[in-house]
């Protein structure tokens, strides 16, 4: 058994997948004995399984399957079946990490036992501003609390599962559902609301690149569907003194989406932003300025 899980899905990567497994190789280090990888090809009709079968050799306790799910949630919960690590962590086919983060990450992991180590994504548009400068793993610990505000305030982290190290008893207790797109955050909040021993790394060891293809720069009605659900899960899931914070997502879905909202989704959503015209919305000192700002400008223009 491995003590760190390291799961990859891939479609149609063979673009980037060869420097994602080359930078998990150099992340890995000489910590192999601790680690596996479990890499799923998903109805890739390109190069993307010769990659993979070229790196199985190099990369330890690796296994890989190939399926026609066609679905990132049914790719990631078939994989975590086959996970025997007491954490996990994701890797998406296009990102890449640091050179031996996972081995520092392994040593933090067994000597602190967290519930989540969560890590700030390095988020980049050109990969030749990537560098390979890494200082290990020295993180701040955060109350469930903090760690809920940060996250509404999309402050340090967001809901991602990529870069992340996760107890895999959380993912045991929230099997990600079978969904094309966000399924990282239909997870994440009932996670931190079960995690009480939380830590927190801001200098990153993975980056997060950021193409056309990504899912923002692709959205269409039907992944707003799944966003507005999941927004609503959320709401569901944190007590209601998060609630402004909580509010100020169903304002980002109104001001950037509501071109995509059905008559019935765009009631909602402005039933919930109806509600930041409040005083504790104003006087909270939670809300970003930036919100406040916005929502009066919004206010305004009515």
């Amino acid at each position: 058994m491995a003590f760190l899980s390291v799961i990859i899905a891939a479609h149609n990567a063979q673009d980037t997948l060869h420097s994602t497994l080359e930078s998990l190789h150099a992340a890995i280090d000489d910590a192999g004995e601790a680690i596996e990888v479990i890499i799923f090809n998903d109805s890739s009709d390109d190069t993307t399984q010769d990659i993979i079968d070229y790196w199985l050799p190099a990369l330890p306790n690796a296994q890989s399957r190939f399926v026609e799910y066609r679905n990132v949630g049914h790719v990631r919960n078939s994989a975590l079946s086959l996970a025997s690590g007491e954490y996990i962590t994701m890797l998406d086919s296009d990102d890449q990490l640091k050179p031996s983060s996972l081995k520092d990450g392994v040593a933090f992991l067994k000597a602190q036992r967290p519930d989540m180590l969560l890590t700030r994504l390095l988020e980049i548009r050109d990969i030749r501003k990537i560098n390979s400068s890494w200082q290990g793993f020295t993180p701040v610990s955060l109350s469930q609390s903090d760690a809920i505000k940060r996250f509404l305030q999309h402050k340090d982290f967001q809901a991602h599962l990529i870069g992340q190290f996760i107890h895999r008893n959380l993912y045991e207790s929230n099997p990600i559902p079978s969904i094309v797109c966000y399924e990282d955050f239909a997870v994440f909040p009932a996670m931190l609301m079960q995690s009480t021993k939380i830590a927190y790394q801001r200098q990153g060891h993975y980056y997060y690149i950021k193409t056309r293809e990504s899912l923002s720069s692709r959205l269409d009605a039907g992944k707003i569907t799944m966003l507005v659900e999941c927004t609503l899960q959320m709401e569901k899931t944190f007590p209601q003194s998060y609630a402004n914070l909580i509010n100020c997502h169903w304002f980002d879905i109104y001001s950037n989406h509501r071109q995509y909202l059905t008559e019935q989704q765009l009631h909602l959503v402005r039933s919930r932003v109806s509600s930041l015209y409040s005083f504790s919305f104003f006087l909270s000192s939670e809300v970003r300025f930036s919100y406040k700002k916005r929502v009066i400008e919004a206010l305004w223009k009515k």
